[in-house]
């Protein structure tokens, strides 16, 4: 019989209970090889554990800032027990996080955004919750039939509590993303178009208030555009992991060029990396990198594509030399 997989959730449930276990103090040698051998137990484990860490790491900055941000104890102890989790998970870049990290219950009738360079995790009115990524902008509108949320702009991931009676909609322009109990994601592109990740569960997708909804279940992956049809792909777990590395303050690079790369850049900063040879523009770089670090980004493919990272006004230039 094969065992049951682990979901996402249940990794991210424990793995804030270790984090607020360090935040009461540092960890006993059994508790830190305790804590070790679970996260080597699955790769995804690490993954997680460094996002709460890093979460509760924000949050001692926040502190302060005002009653949606909640703050934590032991910063020393923690950050020693992150380093020494994170190296041995091989996660130690994970441990760069964009912005702040905020909370706060949203209304029934509420609205949350993100600057540039923010994340902030709200949990919703029905006990979902929602993170969203940078310069990001949600609408909650829930009542006795329906669980509604317009994604005004940006991209974000729904954790969605099962509610039967009440669907859960997503609606992103055109496109509408409907689920009962899921976790998935959507994302505005600057096209015009809508993208959605199931991470797990299934939920259906359709364009304007006619369509005819297309099914997704969890590793699937779809690309809404004005026309056309909807044709869902298989993306794996590992994909829809890459895909969500900016709930650690990474940005995926798999299959983007340098062009594109800047772009997802400019989402998470002010500073610009510019690139005024196309044929640079269409070089590729495969990995992940700290979305707070664009500098960083183009010294290292600098260093591997053999071109020259040099200052520019408010950012730094790519060129053959």
């Amino acid at each position: 019989m094969t065992p049951t997989r682990e979901s996402s959730a249940d990794i991210d449930a424990a793995a804030a209970a270790w984090a607020a276990r360090v935040d009461r103090g540092a960890l006993s040698d059994a508790d830190q090889a305790a804590l070790e051998a679970w996260a080597a137990q699955d790769a995804r484990r690490a993954g997680a554990y460094a996002k709460a860490l890093a979460v509760s790491a924000h949050l001692d900055r926040a502190a302060g800032l005002g009653a949606d941000f909640l703050p934590a104890a032991h910063p020393a102890a923690r950050a020693a027990d992150r380093r020494r989790l994170l190296v041995t998970g091989g996660m130690l870049a994970a441990a760069s996080v964009v912005g702040a990290v905020g909370y706060g219950a949203v209304s029934l009738k509420g609205r949350v955004t993100t600057a540039k360079g923010d994340i902030r995790r709200a949990p919703l009115a029905d006990g979902s919750a929602v993170t969203l990524n940078t310069d990001t902008a949600i609408r909650a509108a829930f009542d006795g039939r329906m669980r509604r949320v317009d994604l005004l702009r940006g991209e974000a991931l729904f954790d969605v509590a099962k509610d039967p009676a009440r669907p859960f909609v997503v609606v992103a322009g055109d496109v509408r993303v409907r689920a009962v109990g899921t976790s998935f994601t959507v994302r505005t592109h600057a096209d015009g178009q809508v993208g959605v990740i199931v991470r797990e569960g299934v939920v259906e997708v359709w364009r304007g208030d006619r369509g005819e909804p297309v099914r997704l279940s969890a590793e699937h992956a779809v690309r809404v555009a004005d026309a056309g049809v909807l044709a869902p792909v298989v993306v794996g777990a590992a994909a829809v992991d890459r895909a969500m590395a900016w709930r650690q303050g990474q940005i995926d690079l798999d299959g983007l060029t340098l062009g594109q790369a800047a772009d997802e850049f400019a989402r998470y900063s002010d500073r610009r990396i510019v690139i005024d040879d196309p044929t640079v523009a269409r070089l590729k770089m495969t990995g992940l990198f700290s979305a707070s670090d664009p500098d960083g980004f183009a010294k290292a493919a600098a260093l591997s594509l053999g071109l020259t990272a040099t200052p520019a006004p408010d950012g730094v230039r790519l060129s053959r030399g």
